[in-house]
């Protein structure tokens, strides 16, 4: 049996049957050889590895942040979370109302036309008209202006006016109509008129706080605007244009008419009510006139006037006014000067106004020979008689010309001193005669 073992345990044979459970080799006429069904199965198993490895492939980027954001999603979810609470106060409180200032901030806001008309002496009839020009489309809500002066320390508005609430996108005009408002410093207007009569331009300035929608989103804006307009500059240009004699003199002295131009050089029409003006030769007050319901626009203003010329101040003071006039007549002209006197609506004074105009000055010159064809023509009612002829009917020999010379020195007293200007020497009988072949002379131009 050993013999037999070892036989056994060192020997094998390919062709033996394999093992089975009934006995170390089988039977060999019972049961088939198994090789065939060893080689399918080898196939199958190496088909498994193919697959194995082609499901190991390595993945993409994106596939990989996939699968990162399905591993990891709650954390994304928790970190937006608290992004988001940071970031919406921030752009809800800071960063759009920023952009919001930003785009205020960078209008201009010029002033292209508008009004300032007195109503009562504490009350004015506003209107303005300005653009904004926004890149975002927007909606402000009603905006409360006050009007103020840059200059003063203090933010002291002297009027306040409401921006209606508009729409803006692009290029829009923002206007203020015929609002009726209270004068609120009286002190601080009176500054700013007259810095609008003395001034080619003048600076107003305009503050107020705008709630802004865009859209669901709300923001405020502060609006502080300094802007420049053109104003009176004085009233360049004032010149009596016509002044005719009334004789005899009405009921209420008035013995004077005719036009005179108001130029407004500025951007807004100015309304003031009746206006008397003082007609000065110097420091000698020589008349008053009143032009009535005075509203300027921007341009020349052709106005009426009518009034008193103090003829009995002219007389006795007629070498006083020929002394103020001696430039003036050197050129052919006549100076006639203007100051405020009283500014009037429905017989309520315009303190606001008058503070202003009583202490300014104005200069009108008129051609002699214009004024004297306006005198005269108011006698002649359009006759064919000549002027110079007129004067022997109207003047004659003892004239206001004549009186006129008796003011003028001799030769004689004008060598007492080199510094005072020297005036020929007329006998009383030529005056009159020089005056009427100088005034053909004149006349013969036109």
């Amino acid at each position: 049996m050993a013999s037999a073992f070892q036989e056994h345990t060192s020997h094998y044979e390919p062709s033996s049957p394999p093992a089975s459970i009934h006995g170390g080799r089988g039977d060999d006429g019972e049961a088939p050889s198994k090789a065939p069904e060893g080689q399918g199965d080898d196939a199958s198993s190496v088909d498994h590895v193919h697959e194995k490895t082609a499901a190991a492939a390595p993945l993409t980027k994106k596939q990989k942040f996939k699968r990162h954001c399905r591993r990891f999603w709650w954390w994304y979810l928790i970190g937006l979370i608290i992004f988001l609470a940071i970031f919406l106060p921030i752009l809800f409180r800071v960063i759009i109302p920023a952009v919001v200032q930003n785009i205020i901030d960078d209008q201009p806001m010029p002033v292209t036309g508008g009004a300032f008309i007195a109503v009562t002496s504490t009350k004015l009839n506003v209107s303005i008209t300005t653009s904004l020009n926004s890149p975002l489309p927007a909606d402000i809500d009603p905006v409360l202006l006050y009007m103020y002066n840059k200059g003063t320390p203090d933010f002291s508005p002297f009027v306040n006016v409401t921006l209606p609430g508009m729409h803006v996108d692009g290029d829009t005009v923002v206007s203020v109509t015929d609002q009726t408002v209270t004068i609120t410093n009286e002190t601080e207007l009176i500054s700013w008129f007259g810095d609008v009569f003395d001034h080619p331009t003048v600076t107003l300035s305009t503050r107020g706080d705008a709630q802004v929608h865009m859209g669901a989103l709300h923001s405020s804006a502060h609006i502080d605007k300094t802007v420049e307009v053109n104003s009176l500059n004085k009233l360049k240009g004032f010149a009596i244009e016509h002044m005719q004699l009334i004789m005899p003199a009405r009921e209420n002295g008035t013995n004077i008419q005719g036009t005179l131009n108001l130029p407004n050089w500025g951007a807004l029409t100015l309304g003031i009510g009746d206006l008397s003006l003082n007609l000065m030769s110097g420091d000698l007050r020589i008349g008053l006139i009143t032009i009535y319901d005075v509203l300027i626009p921007p341009g020349n203003n052709s106005r009426y006037f009518n009034g008193e010329l103090y003829l009995d101040v002219l007389f006795q003071n007629l070498g006083t006014v020929l002394s103020n006039n001696a430039d003036a007549l050197n050129e052919g002209n006549i100076q006639i000067d203007a100051t405020g006197n009283a500014t009037v609506i429905d017989g309520e004074h315009i303190g606001f106004i008058e503070a202003v105009l009583n202490r300014r000055r104005v200069t009108s010159t008129i051609s002699v020979v214009k004024l004297l064809g306006d005198m005269i023509g108011s006698f002649t009612n359009g006759s064919s008689m000549s002027i110079p002829d007129l004067l022997d009917e109207v003047l004659g020999n003892s004239t206001l010309i004549e009186e006129a010379l008796k003011h003028w020195p001799t030769a004689n007293t004008t060598t007492t001193t080199t510094t005072k200007r020297s005036f020929p020497s007329f006998r009383r009988g030529s005056g009159l005669s020089l005056l009427k072949l100088g005034m053909k002379m004149g006349l013969a131009k036109f």
